[in-house]
C-alpha cells in the first residue's frame, strides 16, 4: 500500500500543477470551435432596414474626405443677361399741342398728353423715340408758321416737353430728321444741348466733328447696345445756314437715295469698334405716303445689315408700315435682322389715320458662355392720338389702343362710347397696316401674332 502511494504521488503533483496554471491564465490563445446557432426560431426583420425584394437595394459607400480636400460642387451655368428696349415713332410738336399745353401762368404742361403711357414707358429698360422738332427756346416762337420758300410747317417745342418725356420714362432721343433745322443752326445746337442737359442719351445730330467721334453706346444690364441715327432728307428752308458743316453735324443716310453714305458707314464702324455688342439703327427714311416701303428703302435696309447693324427702327413716313426679318450675308456668315420700316406717328394732329402709331418692345439676350447678343422677342402695341372735349377745353392725349379700353389709365375723365369706338377702329386699322409678321406678337394678346 505504501509503495502504491509513493508511485501515485508524482501523478497527483503533476495534476495539481496543471490546475494551478489553468487558473492563473495562459498567455497563448486557445481556439474554441464556434457553437452551432439554432434556426428553429425565426428572426423578425428590423423596420429600419430594407427587406429583400426582387430588385437589389444599392449600397451607398461613404468615404470620408480629408478637410484639406473639399468635395467639389457642381458647376452652375449663369443665367443669360436680358435687356428690354421700347420705341415709338415721330414726336412732332404742331402748334395746336403747344397751345393745348399752355397754362394760366404762362408755363407749358404736357402731362395730360403723355400720361396714359407712363407705365408702359417705365416698364422697359431703355425707352427711345425720334424727336422730330427743335427745342429752340421761347424767343423764336411756337407758332406753326410755314417755312420760307416751302410749304412745310416749322416746329418748335418748349423745354418742359423734354421734362415730361423724361419723367414718364424716355431715355434716348434721336434727332436726325428733316425738321432738325426748322429753327436754323442755333436751334439744332440748342436742341442737342437741352436734350443732353435733361439727362437723355442722344444721337443723330452733333455739336461738331469731335462730338461725332463719341459714339452712343448704352450698357443695359451688362449688354452694350450701340445706337446710330441718320436721315435721308432735310427740309430746305434753312440748309444754307449750315452749308459748310451740314455733313459734319447731321447724320446723312444716303447721298443718292440708293446706297449708304460714307459717313453713316463710319458712324456704324465707330460704334462697333467702341465695343457695342448689338447695334440699333434709327433711319429717317422712305416716303410720306401710305404705300408699302419702297424698293430703295429695302435696299438700304439690306446694306445696313451687311454693314453690321443688328436691328432697324424706321421713321418719317408718318404712316405705319410693315416689318420683316431680313437675312443677309456677312463676313462671319448669314445674319437675320428685324427691320420695322415705320412706327408711324407718336405726336401728330393730322387726319385720323395719321394719328395712329406703334409702340414696339424688343428683348435682347446675351449668352453667358459665348457673349453673343441676340434679339429674342419682339412685340408691338397700337396707339392713337385722342383729341378730347373736356370741361376746360380740348385736350390731346395719346392712348395705348388696347383691345380692352378699360386698361387705359390716367385720363382726366372716363372715355365716352364714341371715344371707345374710335380707339377700337384705330387699333384695327393700325394692325391691318402693320400686317402679320411671324415672330412679332401683339403685346396685349396672349397668342403670338
Amino acid at each position: 500500500m505504501t509503495r502504491f502511494i509513493r508511485q501515485l504521488i508524482p501523478a497527483i503533483v503533476l495534476s495539481v500543477l496543471l490546475s494551478v496554471l489553468a487558473c492563473t491564465g495562459h498567455p497563448e490563445a486557445v481556439d474554441v470551435p464556434p457553437q452551432p446557432v439554432s434556426t428553429s426560431v425565426p428572426v423578425e426583420p428590423s423596420a429600419d432596414l430594407p427587406t429583400k425584394t426582387g430588385t437589389p437595394v444599392p449600397t451607398v459607400k461613404t468615404t470620408e474626405v480629408p478637410s484639406s480636400s473639399p468635395s467639389p460642387s457642381p458647376t452652375s451655368v449663369p443665367s443669360p443677361a436680358t435687356a428690354t428696349i421700347g420705341a415709338v415713332g415721330d414726336i412732332m410738336m404742331p402748334s395746336i399741342f403747344v397751345t393745348d399745353a399752355l397754362q394760366k401762368d404762362g408755363t407749358y404742361s404736357f402731362e395730360t398728353l403723355f400720361a396714359p403711357f407712363q407705365e408702359i414707358f417705365q416698364s422697359v429698360d431703355l425707352m427711345c423715340g425720334n424727336l422730330e422738332t427743335p427745342v429752340a427756346g421761347d424767343d423764336v416762337g411756337y407758332e406753326g408758321v410755314t417755312a420760307p420758300n416751302t410749304l412745310l410747317t416749322v416746329f418748335n417745342a418748349p423745354d418742359s416737353m423734354l421734362d415730361t418725356l423724361k419723367e414718364y420714362g424716355f431715355d434716348l432721343l434721336t434727332t436726325a430728321n428733316n425738321h432738325c433745322l426748322d429753327k436754323g443752326g442755333k436751334g439744332l445746337y440748342r436742341t442737342i444741348e437741352k436734350v443732353r442737359e435733361k439727362g437723355f442719351y442722344q444721337t443723330g445730330t452733333y455739336l461738331g466733328a469731335e462730338d461725332r467721334k463719341n459714339p452712343c453706346i448704352v450698357e443695359i444690364n451688362g449688354i452694350r447696345v450701340g445706337f446710330v441715327a441718320s436721315t435721308r432728307v432735310l427740309n430746305g428752308a434753312y440748309r444754307d445756314i449750315l452749308t459748310s458743316e451740314e455733313h459734319t453735324v447731321i447724320g446723312h443716310l444716303t447721298d443718292d437715295g440708293k446706297t449708304l453714305s460714307a459717313e453713316v458707314l463710319t458712324d456704324i464702324s465707330q460704334v462697333k469698334e467702341a465695343g457695342a455688342e448689338f447695334i440699333i439703327m434709327f433711319p429717317h427714311w422712305d416716303y410720306e405716303t401710305d404705300k408699302r416701303p419702297a424698293n430703295t428703302t429695302k435696299a438700304l435696309a439690306k446694306q445696313l445689315f451687311e454693314a453690321g447693324v443688328d436691328c432697324i427702327i424706321g421713321s418719317h413716313p408718318h404712316w405705319i408700315k410693315s416689318a420683316e426679318y431680313m437675312t443677309v450675308e456677312r463676313e462671319d456668315g448669314p445674319y437675320t435682322g428685324l427691320v420695322l420700316y415705320s412706327l408711324g406717328n407718336f405726336v401728330a394732329s393730322e387726319s385720323f389715320r395719321l394719328r395712329m402709331g406703334i409702340f414696339a418692345r424688343l428683348t435682347l439676350e446675351k449668352d453667358p458662355l459665348s457673349g453673343k447678343v441676340s434679339l429674342t422677342d419682339a412685340g408691338v402695341l397700337p396707339l392713337f392720338v385722342l383729341r378730347r372735349n373736356i370741361s376746360d377745353g380740348p385736350r390731346n392725349t395719346i392712348v395705348p389702343a388696347y383691345r380692352d379700353p378699360s386698361r387705359i389709365l390716367h385720363l382726366l375723365q372716363p372715355l365716352t362710347a364714341k371715344e371707345v369706338e374710335m380707339i377700337a377702329l384705330a387699333r384695327e386699322s393700325a394692325l391691318n397696316r402693320f400686317g402679320t409678321v411671324e415672330g412679332i406678337r401683339i403685346l396685349d394678346e396672349t397668342d403670338p401674332r
